[in-house]
C-alpha cells in the first residue's frame, strides 16, 4: 500500500499544537520532520541572543537551534505562559538543509485541513512576523493558526 500523501488538491494534513493556552496553531506535517518531547534540563541557553531563542540541543549529534515559537510571534514566552511546565516539545522543521526546532507547549492531533476553508487573515491586530509566518485560518470548534514553516524561517532571517 503505498504512502498516504501529506497534501492533496483539497486538502493539507497539518500537525495541531498549543501556542498559548487560548490559541492553536496547525503546521503542515510535510514541513515537520520529526515531534521530540524536550526536557527544560537539556536546553543549552546561548548569551546575547535574542528572547525568541531559547538556546540549543543535541539532535543525533548535530547542535540544534531552538526557537520558543510562541514568543516569536507575539503570543508570549513559553514559561510565562506555562509556568509550572518542565517539559515542552520541538517540532524540527527543515529548509534549505537548515534544522530549526520550534518549541510548543504541547503537540495535538492531525488534522486534514481543508484548503477552501482556510480563511485569509485580518490585515490588523497582527504582528509583522506573525503576518509573514500565517497561511490563513482554519475554523472549526475552535480557531486554528495555520502556519508555514518556509515563512517561519524566513521571518527569522528578516529580523
Amino acid at each position: 500500500m503505498p504512502p498516504m500523501p501529506a497534501t492533496t488538491d483539497q486538502e493539507l494534513l497539518c500537525l495541531s499544537f498549543s501556542l498559548s493556552p487560548t490559541n492553536q496553531a496547525l503546521l503542515p506535517a510535510h514541513e515537520c520532520l520529526e515531534v521530540l518531547p524536550l526536557p527544560l534540563s537539556q536546553v543549552v541557553g546561548i548569551p546575547d541572543m535574542p528572547p525568541a531563542v531559547m538556546g540549543v540541543a543535541n539532535w543525533r549529534g548535530e547542535v540544534l537551534w531552538l526557537l520558543d515559537l510562541a514568543y516569536w510571534l507575539g503570543f508570549g514566552s513559553l514559561p510565562e505562559l506555562y509556568p509550572q511546565q518542565m517539559n515542552y516539545n520541538v517540532m524540527i522543521i527543515t529548509q534549505d538543509k537548515q534544522r530549526l526546532g520550534l518549541v510548543v507547549a504541547q503537540v495535538g492531533q492531525m488534522f486534514w485541513c481543508p484548503l477552501a476553508e482556510l480563511q485569509s487573515p485580518p490585515g490588523t491586530e497582527m504582528t509583522p512576523v506573525l503576518a509573514q509566518c500565517l497561511r490563513g485560518y482554519w475554523v472549526q470548534e475552535q480557531i486554528f493558526l495555520v502556519l508555514d514553516g518556509q515563512g517561519i524561517v524566513q521571518s527569522l532571517g528578516a529580523n
